[in-house]
């Protein structure tokens, strides 16, 4: 079988990533990402591409809050820079393929995305050697991503979370949208003996670069903060679900077009984090732990 052409490294995504704050160490420019990926049909590029749903996905559902306390009425704006950035585990650097018949073992491991130089298994009889679909080419342990965020309230103890970036098309690349939109509504105010903040949260999200992928998620959890002068800890648990649709036509006209929807890894998170609040000034940081673990951290003006 005729083994498959190398990814190349495609550093021309890089200025359109940096627009989006889809800050990866390295970028891939879709029409050369969207050629390597015709090469496969909807089985071959499942697992290889699979760790890109599990850590967007946990990336998208990160940052959104880092204070529970919300009054019941009032005026609140802040705008704020949130990163997102999932740990790239060994579990997603290598994936189990099938060998062609005659080969053996039947199955070997070989790289996805985020592994490194693709595997083989060699025919004992005729010596000949078969490759995994690829090698790696993102080559990070920690796989970003960055966008504004506006809260901005409060009625009845509740806030909205707004993120919004969007890119028109340019040469080279397709348009790009990541928005997210959510509410935060305070427990607390039924509740006023209790020492600390509640609050419990929605949030929906998608972000969608042409007409190759597209990711949407979902968060829906409960946070406690406590404000002790200007820090602030805060923390929460939240059940939450994301996927990634995989759309292109292989080059191959006798393989049937592409069309798949792959679930992020993440189902429940739990987060634990610290604040600093300076009058109109606030930093803050956190760790989410769930099957990808996450870390979120921002810098936000207002209040």
């Amino acid at each position: 079988m005729k083994s498959l052409q190398r990814v190349p490294r495609l550093r021309s995504i890089a200025a359109a990533a940096c627009t989006l704050l889809f800050v990866a160490a390295t970028g891939y420019a879709q029409s050369d990402l969207q050629k390597t990926l015709q090469q496969f049909n909807s089985t071959q590029v499942t697992g290889y591409i699979q760790p890109l749903a599990d850590l967007f996905g946990a990336n998208m559902n990160a940052g959104m809050f880092h204070n529970a306390e919300i009054p019941r009425a009032g005026f609140h704006f802040s705008f704020e820079i949130v990163g997102m950035g999932s740990v790239v585990g060994d579990n997603q650097k290598n994936y189990t393929l099938n060998s062609p018949a005659g080969f053996n073992p039947a199955t070997f491991s070989t790289a996805t995305m985020f592994g490194g130089k693709r595997d083989s298994v060699v025919d004992t009889n005729t010596k000949l050697k078969y490759f995994g679909l690829a090698d790696g080419f993102v080559n990070t342990s920690l796989f970003p991503l960055g966008a504004p965020q506006i809260t901005i309230g409060d009625i009845y103890g509740t806030r909205a979370i707004i993120r919004l970036v969007a890119t028109p098309s340019m040469k080279g690349f397709p348009s790009a949208t990541l928005w997210g939109l959510g509410l935060q509504h305070s427990i607390s105010q039924y509740v006023p003996a209790v020492p600390v903040d509640i609050a419990a949260h929605v949030f929906f999200s998608q972000f969608r670069f042409g007409d190759l992928v597209s990711f949407n998620g979902t968060s829906i959890g409960v946070e406690a903060s406590k404000s002790l002068s200007i820090l602030r800890v805060y923390g929460g648990l939240a059940w939450e679900k994301s996927s990634m649709e995989l759309k292109y036509t292989p080059s191959d006209a006798t393989i049937p077009a592409v069309d798949i929807t792959m679930n992020g890894a993440n189902n429940f998170r739990a987060t634990i984090g610290l604040g600093l609040h300076i009058i109109f000034f606030s930093v803050f940081a956190d760790a989410n732990f769930g099957s990808v673990t996450n870390f979120s951290a921002g810098i936000g003006f207002g209040g």
